[in-house]
Protein backbone atom coordinates (compact mmCIF):
# COMPACT_ATOMS: atom_id res chain seq x y z
CA UNK A 1 0.00 0.00 0.00
CA UNK A 2 1.68 2.85 -1.25
CA UNK A 3 -0.09 5.16 1.51
CA UNK A 4 0.94 3.31 4.47
CA UNK A 5 3.57 4.96 6.25
CA UNK A 6 3.57 2.65 10.01
CA UNK A 7 4.53 -1.24 10.18
CA UNK A 8 3.35 -3.93 13.06
CA UNK A 9 4.67 -6.72 13.52
CA UNK A 10 3.54 -9.84 14.91
CA UNK A 11 5.62 -13.20 15.08
CA UNK A 12 7.93 -14.36 12.54
CA UNK A 13 10.16 -12.45 10.68
CA UNK A 14 8.26 -9.30 8.60
CA UNK A 15 9.60 -7.07 5.90
CA UNK A 16 8.31 -4.14 4.38
CA UNK A 17 9.92 -2.02 1.34
CA UNK A 18 8.51 1.57 0.50
CA UNK A 19 8.65 0.00 -3.08
CA UNK A 20 6.77 3.41 -4.42
CA UNK A 21 9.82 5.76 -3.34
CA UNK A 22 13.25 4.29 -5.10
CA UNK A 23 16.35 6.53 -4.69
CA UNK A 24 18.56 7.02 -7.14
CA UNK A 25 20.26 10.20 -7.34
CA UNK A 26 20.80 13.22 -4.38
CA UNK A 27 20.74 13.26 -0.94
CA UNK A 28 17.36 11.72 0.82
CA UNK A 29 16.49 11.61 4.42
CA UNK A 30 13.65 9.47 6.30
CA UNK A 31 12.80 9.14 9.96
CA UNK A 32 11.67 5.90 11.77
CA UNK A 33 9.61 6.76 14.54
CA UNK A 34 10.41 3.34 17.35
CA UNK A 35 7.16 3.24 18.80
CA UNK A 36 7.76 -0.95 19.47
CA UNK A 37 10.29 -3.49 19.40
CA UNK A 38 13.82 -3.60 18.15
CA UNK A 39 13.36 -3.58 14.22
CA UNK A 40 16.16 -3.64 11.91
CA UNK A 41 15.90 -0.39 9.65
CA UNK A 42 17.23 0.82 6.24
CA UNK A 43 17.95 0.46 2.46
CA UNK A 44 17.53 -2.58 0.07
CA UNK A 45 17.70 -2.69 -3.93
CA UNK A 46 14.33 -2.48 -5.64
CA UNK A 47 13.11 -5.19 -6.81
CA UNK A 48 10.12 -4.38 -9.28
CA UNK A 49 10.13 -8.16 -11.30
CA UNK A 50 10.24 -9.70 -8.29
CA UNK A 51 7.01 -11.75 -7.65
CA UNK A 52 5.84 -10.30 -4.13
CA UNK A 53 3.06 -12.98 -3.11
CA UNK A 54 5.87 -15.70 -3.16
CA UNK A 55 6.89 -14.35 -0.56
CA UNK A 56 4.02 -12.98 1.23
CA UNK A 57 4.97 -15.18 4.50
CA UNK A 58 6.29 -15.11 7.88
CA UNK A 59 9.45 -15.71 7.50
CA UNK A 60 10.38 -13.15 4.61
CA UNK A 61 14.04 -11.66 4.85
CA UNK A 62 16.63 -10.08 2.44
CA UNK A 63 19.57 -11.93 4.41
CA UNK A 64 17.99 -15.43 3.62
CA UNK A 65 20.08 -17.76 2.29
CA UNK A 66 17.37 -19.45 0.13
CA UNK A 67 16.42 -16.60 -1.73
CA UNK A 68 19.65 -14.99 -2.79
CA UNK A 69 19.39 -16.39 -6.23
CA UNK A 70 15.69 -14.85 -6.50
CA UNK A 71 16.85 -11.21 -5.29
CA UNK A 72 19.98 -11.53 -7.52
CA UNK A 73 18.07 -12.08 -10.53
CA UNK A 74 15.68 -9.75 -10.24
CA UNK A 75 18.58 -6.92 -11.29
CA UNK A 76 17.58 -3.80 -12.95
CA UNK A 77 20.03 -1.62 -14.34
CA UNK A 78 19.07 1.46 -12.16
CA UNK A 79 21.05 -0.87 -9.21
CA UNK A 80 24.28 0.49 -11.33
CA UNK A 81 27.88 -1.52 -10.47
CA UNK A 82 27.87 -1.43 -6.29
CA UNK A 83 27.98 -4.29 -4.53
CA UNK A 84 25.86 -3.20 -1.36
CA UNK A 85 22.24 -4.36 -1.91
CA UNK A 86 21.24 -4.37 1.50
CA UNK A 87 22.14 -2.29 4.75
CA UNK A 88 20.49 -2.38 8.24
CA UNK A 89 20.73 -0.59 10.88
CA UNK A 90 19.51 -2.90 14.14
CA UNK A 91 17.53 -0.49 16.45
CA UNK A 92 18.89 -2.81 19.66
CA UNK A 93 22.37 -2.28 19.19
CA UNK A 94 23.09 -0.04 16.46
CA UNK A 95 25.20 -2.33 14.52
CA UNK A 96 25.02 -2.64 11.00
CA UNK A 97 24.22 -5.57 8.68
CA UNK A 98 24.64 -5.50 4.76
CA UNK A 99 24.98 -8.32 2.12
CA UNK A 100 25.65 -8.36 -1.69
CA UNK A 101 23.68 -11.49 -2.37
CA UNK A 102 26.32 -13.59 -3.74
CA UNK A 103 28.85 -14.31 -1.66
CA UNK A 104 29.19 -11.77 0.91
CA UNK A 105 27.49 -10.79 4.20
CA UNK A 106 28.60 -8.91 7.33
CA UNK A 107 26.46 -9.37 9.98
CA UNK A 108 26.49 -6.96 13.42
CA UNK A 109 28.99 -5.21 12.60
CA UNK A 110 30.37 -2.35 14.86
CA UNK A 111 30.43 1.50 13.73
CA UNK A 112 32.01 4.49 14.73
CA UNK A 113 29.76 6.29 16.63
CA UNK A 114 27.06 3.41 16.89
CA UNK A 115 24.60 3.26 19.14
CA UNK A 116 21.25 1.44 19.93
CA UNK A 117 17.75 2.87 20.72
CA UNK A 118 14.79 1.91 22.27
CA UNK A 119 10.63 2.47 22.08
CA UNK A 120 10.18 6.24 21.64
CA UNK A 121 13.17 7.20 19.85
CA UNK A 122 13.52 8.49 16.58
CA UNK A 123 16.17 7.18 13.92
CA UNK A 124 17.01 9.10 11.05
CA UNK A 125 18.81 7.47 8.03
CA UNK A 126 20.36 10.08 5.42
CA UNK A 127 21.37 8.24 1.90
CA UNK A 128 23.73 10.46 0.09
CA UNK A 129 24.17 8.64 -3.12
CA UNK A 130 26.54 11.29 -4.39
CA UNK A 131 28.61 10.79 -1.96
CA UNK A 132 27.90 7.28 -1.55
CA UNK A 133 27.53 7.08 2.29
CA UNK A 134 24.59 6.01 4.70
CA UNK A 135 24.49 8.11 7.78
CA UNK A 136 22.42 7.59 11.00
CA UNK A 137 20.87 10.19 13.41
CA UNK A 138 19.13 9.37 16.72
CA UNK A 139 16.67 11.69 18.07
CA UNK A 140 18.16 14.44 15.26
CA UNK A 141 21.66 13.78 16.90
CA UNK A 142 24.23 12.50 14.26
CA UNK A 143 25.92 9.29 15.19
CA UNK A 144 27.77 9.24 11.97
CA UNK A 145 28.34 7.35 8.52
CA UNK A 146 27.32 3.66 8.97
CA UNK A 147 28.23 2.81 5.56
CA UNK A 148 30.24 4.11 2.62
CA UNK A 149 30.75 2.96 -0.70
CA UNK A 150 27.09 2.91 -1.70
CA UNK A 151 25.97 3.67 -5.35
CA UNK A 152 22.67 2.68 -7.69
CA UNK A 153 19.18 2.92 -6.43
CA UNK A 154 17.60 1.75 -2.67
CA UNK A 155 14.00 1.98 -0.94
CA UNK A 156 13.80 2.29 2.43
CA UNK A 157 12.98 -0.59 4.36
CA UNK A 158 12.43 -2.15 7.75
CA UNK A 159 12.47 -5.92 8.98
CA UNK A 160 11.96 -7.57 12.41
CA UNK A 161 11.76 -10.52 14.23
CA UNK A 162 9.13 -10.66 16.55
CA UNK A 163 6.31 -7.81 18.11
CA UNK A 164 7.66 -4.66 16.55
CA UNK A 165 6.54 -1.06 15.27
CA UNK A 166 7.45 1.66 13.62
CA UNK A 167 6.22 4.84 11.66
CA UNK A 168 8.35 6.38 8.86
CA UNK A 169 8.85 10.15 7.16
CA UNK A 170 10.37 11.23 4.65
CA UNK A 171 11.43 14.53 5.66
CA UNK A 172 14.21 17.39 5.88
CA UNK A 173 17.44 16.28 7.49
CA UNK A 174 17.90 17.97 11.00
CA UNK A 175 20.56 20.94 10.93
CA UNK A 176 23.80 20.69 11.81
Amino acid sequence: NERRTSVRTGDGIVTAVASNYAMESGIHYAEFQITEGNPFIGIVRPTPNLDQSRYANDNFNFFARSLRDDFLAARTVEWGTGNVHVCYYRCKNGKMFWTNWDDEKQLGVNWEGMEGCETGDCVGMLLNLDEGTLTVYKNNHCLGVMKDGLSGSYCWCASSIGMSALTIERCDPPLA
